[in-house]
């Protein structure tokens, strides 16, 4: 079997549109689907190939294109499986890093009847335990009159795009009997610059394709034995005598007679959505299918042989070219009532052990000027993320809201960050007392007041005032929060933060 791994660095922001609704908030993809790599290479090459080669590679289901989904490193982030849940008011995350002792499966723990489980939704995890969410942004556009040139009446709309610079990584693989030349030449189409998704006239959709050395992700199956767990790693499209079927009957799946599906122990949504087919220029036929995340567990009559645990990954249901019917066979990630994260593989090669520092007055003096140090330096680092984070809110601020450079969006100004960095020095010992004077609704400083309701989006909870709130919740209870936000006003006062509002800069330049 041919494998092909596909790094994707997007150059300009990209529309991936998860419905074909144009009314109503639109909202964006948060991965490339295999369809629209499909489409790619369907593009360079269809009309160049035979009837016999165009059916082999884009549609007998022999090469399949696999969804790109975002990168962390080298890892490559899979849909967070539905099956974890955590309690209410507990977090799952501290700076993305997934809690393994907070998430935990239901079907197989017990729960504690006091507290409220809540399904962990949305994101990718990665099996080192990274939490990703790839940053989308708004843009609001007007249609252009082509008589008069000037914006139209009535024709006001807006976008959500995935962000520029971001990296996702895709697999395509085929079956033996693909000619090797043919598969050549399927992975030299793709390689190098394209335009991708909607409005690619309109500086959107920009990427950069390039063939990796890294392999595909290798995904180890667990012996379970007669039960078999199936991790959708990408939508699965079920058909029974011709109609969309939502239910993971195991004979749809190809599961040895007697199999039977274990509904309560299964966590599965589903969705229904359109794809455009740019060659027709319409609409193809309606999917209805159970969504990535999704996971199915069975009771098997007898354990699955080696060649179909294989076959199981090759792909499920229909659509399989378009990356549909990907899934993880018996993932480790799921064998126990909680997740246990392996390692990250920069920590996995065997490290040289310094010797043991000398134990003298000196070494000691001078080990607790270095942590000294490192205690000053880090409050500062924290400080300047999240300033970095603001700014980046701020140019996501003024694209929604449509702004001309020069013109400067109603954000926080130089009285609102020198008050907060009154604050940070008057209670310095009292980091609760500044909490909340910071994040009290009535009176607090980052309520919807002065700026800090400014939205960088449609939905109710893109505010800047929620935004940053958020951001402080996993420092509030540290030694250092004064610090962190008395290092943050200060970066608020600098002129970078005016140039930033006013868009004479750009919100992605260090500040």
């Amino acid at each position: 079997m041919y494998h092909a791994t596909f790094d994707i660095l997007l150059e300009q922001p990209l529309i991936i549109s998860q419905h074909a609704a144009s009314a109503g908030a639109h909202q964006s993809l948060d991965y490339l689907p295999g369809s629209t790599l499909l489409g790619l290479a369907a593009s360079r090459l269809y009309a160049t190939l035979s009837a016999d080669e165009a059916w082999l590679l884009f549609h007998s289901g022999q090469v399949r294109f696999g969804d790109a989904l975002p990168l962390a490193g080298d890892e490559t982030g899979l849909p967070v499986p539905l099956c974890w849940h955590t309690y209410k008011g507990e977090p799952a995350q501290s700076n993305g890093e997934l809690l393994a002792s907070h998430l935990f499966d239901p079907s197989v723990a017990d729960t504690d009847p006091a507290r409220q489980p809540v399904q962990l939704r949305g994101g990718y995890a990665t099996p080192c335990g990274k939490l990703l969410n790839p940053q989308r942004q708004q843009t609001l556009k007007t249609a252009i009159d082509r008589k008069t040139g000037m914006a139209a009446e009535s024709q006001l709309f807006g976008y959500e795009a995935l962000a520029a610079g971001q990296r996702f990584r895709c697999v395509i693989s085929a079956d033996d009997n693909v000619p090797a030349a043919l598969w050549q030449r399927l992975q030299a189409a793709l390689n190098g610059h394209a335009s991708l998704g909607r409005s690619r006239s309109a500086q959107f959709g920009r990427v950069k394709i390039e063939l990796s050395v890294k392999p595909g992700t290798e995904r180890p199956a667990n012996s379970e034995g007669t039960h078999l767990t199936l991790w959708l790693l990408s939508d699965l499209l079920l058909e029974e005598h011709g109609q969309p079927c939502l239910i993971p009957h195991p004979h749809l799946l190809g599961l040895p007679e007697g199999s039977r599906w274990l509904s309560a122990a299964s966590f599965l949504r589903s969705r229904r959505y359109s794809v455009y087919n740019a060659y027709r220029r319409h609409y193809d036929s309606e999917r209805q299918v159970i969504t990535r995340g999704s996971v199915l567990r069975f009771e098997l009559p007898r354990p699955l042989t080696i060649e179909e645990q294989q076959q199981l990954q090759q792909g499920l249901g229909l659509q399989i070219e378009c990356g549909l019917g990907s899934v993880w066979v018996n993932p480790p990630l799921l064998s126990s009532a909680q997740p246990v994260f392996s390692m990250a593989p920069a920590l996995t090669h065997t490290a040289t052990p310094c010797p043991p520092a000398p134990n003298s007055l000196l070494i000691a003096s001078l080990q607790a000027r270095q942590q000294r140090r490192l205690g000053d330096q880090l409050p500062e680092q924290q400080a300047r993320a999240l300033f970095d984070g603001l700014r980046q809110r701020i140019g996501e601020a003024r694209r929604y809201a449509a702004c001309a450079a020069g013109v400067a969006v109603n954000a926080p100004g130089r009285s609102q960050w020198g008050r907060i960095k009154q604050w940070a020095s008057d209670y310095r010992n009292d980091p609760a007392k500044l909490w909340h004077l910071l994040s009290n609704e009535q009176d607090g400083m980052l309520r919807e007041r002065s700026g800090w309701e400014l939205r960088y989006g449609p939905l109710a909870e893109q505010t800047l005032s929620l935004w940053l709130l958020q951001a402080l919740q996993a420092h509030k209870q540290s030694p250092h929060f004064s610090r962190l936000i008395g290092h943050l006003a200060v970066l608020g006062l600098q002129p970078a933060w005016l140039d930033c509002c006013a868009g004479t800069v750009s919100e992605d330049s260090a500040a």
